[in-house]
């Protein structure tokens, strides 16, 4: 029995070593086998080279299969970065499921995962530069293609049942590169974050699930949605639906803004070109120009083309503060002769509050009130300058029931009023409200109106001149005209003697003085140009 023991034990043993002999021997090749594998089901599927520097493979009652690393270049491009490349990668399998037909692996980790999607050709180019080809300048155009649906521009592949079925790859730290068309540009660069793709194959949508760290606004993006089919042709075409929360965006990333951005939406299209709808709040909105912060709440429509990074508008519907709704379209671009982008846009504003809006540039309460219109191009050029200085504004506006703040102001506009109707001593005219309209152009903090009318009753002023940001200076010189004479702005004795006179400062209906303004917004110094008064009554015709 004991003898039997003992020859049984050394069979277990010299199979033991047989079968450890058989697998040492059987393992490279084992690999190798593998390894060839994977590099032509990745060749035929993405139609690319495929480098795998190693692959080992671990026996036991799960198999351990990891290599790396792998790198995956979009028919031999060397002229960009890889389409793929990874560290190291990593799964198991169960017997069960190696013997499976097909086989599956439930999931693969990857290490060090780079993504780099080239921009598709534009119509009539090439796919991918051909090595010893004609330059573009010395070969034929190409006619464009004629239009057809996307389902019907090439007859599918036929595709065979797929050896190995992947449940899921997940990586983290992964980087996603949009690669600009033009090689001047820098490309757009995504870390993401925990990223998940399901179900993956190259002939269905694949879903995914990631954090993107965003870098301007920073950020982080959680994102779920599905990408695909894949287009071996051109990859940056490879159709991606989803939706998307942006949680606590720091503003103060972007030169000259500051506030804490939430928004949520849907985003659709294609890898290079993508359209986004969404919502957008900022509680404390702020410029930093030293106004106050304010609430914005935004809805838009906006295109984010990947191969330059340019954002277009398309438009966006805004809320500023309490009550003044801004539409904006237009884009942000990348500047041609400098680093940075370039904010083109096409504001309107249309029965707002101008409190709201001279609350973000003015420090301190607002020193006038009133319903506010503009039309304005806005553009804000890339620079280090602060935005109010780099702002550039060229518009028109009407601002309606204008009142000032000031006691002081309001009642000399009182008293212009009384005085403009020949009631000088009308004690009900009081808080009386402005009507103002014109043209205006802004530039380096200074804003200039070569056209500004400015009405109240009984009384119109066109006036001409700049009003400076940085310590809310005025200058402007102009005209008011008035509908009563001179001897009618003054009470008693004073008005007989002036009667005299009333027609040399009449013109086209009205009484007119060359006026100008000077000082402060809170303390404006409003005054009669009284050698220009008298030349122009003594001298008929000036």
């Amino acid at each position: 029995m004991r003898r039997a023991r003992r020859v049984l034990l050394g069979i277990l043993v010299a199979g033991m070593v047989a079968a450890g002999a058989v697998w040492f021997t059987a393992r490279p090749r084992l690999e190798h086998w593998l390894r060839t594998t994977v590099i032509a089901a990745l060749e035929r599927e993405l139609d690319s080279d495929v480098e795998l520097h190693a692959l080992q493979i671990t026996l036991g009652p799960v198999t351990r299969i990891s290599g790396g690393p792998l790198t995956i270049r979009h028919r031999r491009r060397l002229d960009v970065a890889p389409l793929v490349h990874l560290e190291r990668f990593e799964t198991t399998m169960t017997w069960r499921e190696m013997l499976r037909k097909p086989r599956r692996v439930d999931t693969v980790t990857l290490t060090g995962l780079a993504i780099a999607i080239p921009p598709s050709p534009g119509d009539g180019q090439p796919r991918f530069p051909e090595l010893g080809a004609e330059p573009a300048a010395a070969a034929a155009p190409a006619p464009a293609p004629a239009a057809v649906p996307a389902e019907q521009a090439r007859p599918p592949r036929p595709r065979a049942t797929p050896a190995v079925i992947v449940g899921q790859v997940v990586a983290d730290a992964a980087t996603l590169t949009i690669l600009p068309r033009d090689i001047r540009k820098l490309p757009r660069r995504f870390v993401l974050h925990r990223l998940t793709v399901r179900d993956i194959t190259t002939d269905r949508p694949m879903r995914f699930d990631s954090v993107i760290e965003n870098p301007q606004p920073r950020g982080r993006i959680t994102t779920s949605g599905q990408f695909g089919p894949w287009q071996v042709d051109a990859p940056a075409r490879t159709p991606i639906e989803a939706s998307y929360r942006f949680v606590d965006a720091d503003l103060s990333t972007i030169r000259g803004l500051a506030g804490v951005l939430q928004s949520a939406g849907r985003y659709s299209g294609v890898l290079e070109r993508i359209e986004a709808h969404g919502t957008a709040t900022t509680p404390g909105f702020d410029l930093r120009v030293g106004g106050r912060p304010l609430p914005l709440e935004t809805r838009f429509t906006v295109v984010v083309d990947g191969t330059n990074g340019n954002t277009y508008i398309q438009p966006a519907e805004a809320r500023l503060g309490a009550a003044t709704p801004i539409r904006v379209t237009g884009g942000v671009v990348k500047a041609e002769d400098r680093r940075g982008r370039t904010v083109d846009l096409a504001t309107r504003i249309r029965d707002g509050r101008l409190e709201d809006v001279l609350a973000l540039v003015v420090d301190g309460p607002p020193a006038m009130r009133g319903r506010l219109g503009v039309d304005a191009a806005l553009l804000i050029p890339p620079g280090p300058e602060p935005v109010a200085r780099r702002l550039q504004l060229d518009g028109r506006f009407t601002l309606t029931q204008a009142t000032f703040r000031s006691a002081v102001v309001q009642a000399r506009l009182d008293e212009l009023s009384r005085r403009a109707q020949g009631k000088p001593g009308a004690t009900d005219v009081t808080r009386v409200v402005s009507s103002f309209a014109g043209r205006f152009y802004m530039s380096e903090g200074v804003i200039r109106f070569p056209r500004l009318q400015f009405e109240i009753d009984g009384a119109r002023v066109d006036l001409a001149g700049r009003y400076v940001l940085d310590g809310q200076r005025l200058d402007f010189d102009g005209r008011v005209r008035l509908q009563a004479g001179v001897s009618q702005m003054v009470r008693g004795r004073k008005g007989w003697l002036l009667r005299p006179f009333d027609g040399l400062f009449r013109r086209d209906g009205a009484t007119e003085f060359p006026i100008h303004i000077r000082g402060s917004v809170k303390q404006p110094e409003f005054g009669v140009d009284v050698k220009e008064t008298l030349k122009r009554a003594l001298l008929p015709g000036r």
